[in-house]
């Protein structure tokens, strides 16, 4: 991934690493749209997944994640990302 990528999806943002606290599973994020991709996929807007959602699903929780815990609580951003 290049030092610097525009998010495809929102274009408002650069995507950035950052991984799962629990367990250091990485990811790639556009905090601007919460568009997720995991590092062996394309960083386009059709293979973009919505952080929500995938939040949820690590949590086994339905609905909004966010009820009762924050970013920090779950997810954290790393300097840099082996993929």
């Amino acid at each position: 991934m290049p030092a610097q990528l525009l998010c495809p999806r929102c274009q408002q943002d650069w995507v950035r690493p950052y991984r799962f606290r629990s367990d250091g599973t990485p990811f790639f994020l556009c905090t601007e749209c919460d568009s997720l991709w995991w590092p062996d996929e394309a960083i386009d807007e059709a293979q973009a997944h919505f952080l929500d959602d995938v939040v949820a699903a690590r949590l086994g929780v339905g609905g909004n994640p966010w009820s009762s815990r924050v970013w920090g609580d779950v997810i954290e951003p790393v300097l840099d990302i082996h993929c």
